[in-house]
């Protein structure tokens, strides 16, 4: 296959409704006013309905059943309610007949509940950021997968089938990777410009990340390493991962029987979800 000749910002990549927007904007100031935010969530029956469906989740189970916008939104706060609309935005964009964009949608999820489960063990004040780097951290898989369906869909099956990593396929294929497109991505959700700078070394890690950004950089990385005894879905996504399992735990300070609680965790959720 010769490689194409892609431009990043020519590229379609998720958008949000001016709904969801407006709560991105809203979630993005330095002190959101709650009662506006609950006003405009339930005046998008979409959004409201997503946060409800986030927060009625394993990740968040509690004794009673959230029926409310004003419940979630306490029982969530403001980064998770920003989860929920960015998850309820990735829904909206796939393809309803792409089987390959929703196995990356289900990867994007489990990788976000391993990362918020990682993250409590090793820094609790980090376990919603983690959650959101999680479901964000390949999502430029979607956007190549709804730019270019024939030819992704052919170099995942080959990745599948030859035990290749994705992201080298990608850019055998197109010159690129989804790394590459983290900035369109976190712009376009209004992320930090932190996460934009975990998310466009995932792969590769060069120097230039900070302390805390390779500790969040860390946590993803071993999210991927544990998947596959996890039994959530989304584990057969092959990656290039440039530290081992026990390099990570030794990085993250974590114990055998740390992420054996982790994996046993994460199986609970599956069984339970």
């Amino acid at each position: 296959m010769s490689q194409q000749v892609v431009v990043v910002d020519e590229l379609e990549i998720p958008q949000a409704s001016a709904q969801a927007a407006r709560v991105l904007e809203m979630l993005a100031e330095t002190d959101p006013d709650f009662s506006a935010l609950e006003q405009a969530l339930m005046n998008d029956p979409v959004q409201a309905g997503e946060l409800l469906r986030y927060a009625n989740s394993p990740l968040f189970r509690r004794a009673g059943e959230v029926t409310n916008v004003p419940a979630a939104v306490r029982l969530l706060g403001l980064k998770n309610v920003r989860s929920a609309i960015v998850m309820s935005t990735l829904n909206s964009a796939l393809p309803v007949d792409s089987p390959v964009a929703k196995e990356i949608l289900n990867h994007l999820v489990s990788i976000a509940t391993l990362c918020r489960l990682i993250a409590q063990r090793c820094c609790r004040a980090k376990m919603d950021d983690m959650a959101l780097l999680g479901l964000i951290h390949d999502v430029g898989m979607i956007v190549l997968a709804t730019n270019f369906a024939d030819s992704y869909q052919s170099i995942c099956a080959r990745s599948v089938a030859e035990s290749l990593p994705l992201d080298v396929l990608e850019v055998e294929t197109y010159g690129l990777c989804h790394d590459d497109l983290a900035e369109r991505v976190c712009r376009a959700f209004r992320l930090p410009v932190s996460y934009q700078e975990v998310l466009s070394s995932l792969h590769y890690h060069p120097p230039g990340l900070t302390g805390a950004e390779t500790q969040e950089w860390g946590i993803l990385i071993l999210a991927h390493h544990l998947l596959p005894e996890t039994a959530l879905p989304g584990g057969d996504i092959i990656e290039t991962l440039p530290a081992s399992r026990e390099a990570l735990a030794e990085m993250l300070a974590l114990s055998n029987d740390d992420l054996d609680g982790i994996i046993a965790s994460a199986q609970s959720m599956r069984q339970g979800g």
